[in-house]
């Protein structure tokens, strides 16, 4: 269980839950959307049992549906990490007012692909943290 703040620690975090996701089944859905956290589950079967926790903190913009669900990419990336430029064109053309002294990023659900992120999968927040309920997942993620 940890919570990632810097951009490598988010690029190394990304690409472990990739590793481990990858082709896992896995449906994703929302739980909680506000401006404090987007708090999304995933799990290869709901009525059992929840895979994974993620939670984006201090959420400054969103493009995903409060009450949304999808389907895991299958043989492809779960999550992607925006680049600047991507970051910056985002924030630029939706005017999102980023507080003095923030650091933020772009955190981008692949629900229709990276391509498409200006249309949905998209989140903006200050931190991302994921919790495998398998507990040797987490410890990968001890950087």
């Amino acid at each position: 269980m940890a919570v990632f703040s810097t951009y490598s620690d988010l690029q190394k975090a990304i690409s472990l839950f990739n590793k481990h996701a990858y082709n896992a089944g896995f449906e994703f859905k929302v739980y909680t959307s506000d401006q404090y956290c987007l708090y999304i589950q995933a799990s290869f079967d709901f009525a059992y049992y929840v895979n994974v926790d993620i939670e984006c903190r201090e959420v400054l913009y969103t493009n995903i549906d409060q009450n949304a669900s999808w389907p895991d990419a299958w043989h492809t990336d779960q999550l992607f990490l925006l680049d600047d430029d991507e970051l910056a064109n985002i924030i630029d053309f939706k005017e999102i007012e980023i507080p003095e002294g923030k650091t933020v990023f772009g955190i981008v659900f692949n629900i229709i692909g990276k391509e498409n992120y200006f249309i949905n999968g998209t989140v903006i927040c200050t931190s991302l943290y994921i919790n495998w309920r398998h507990p040797d997942h987490n410890d990968l993620y001890k950087m």
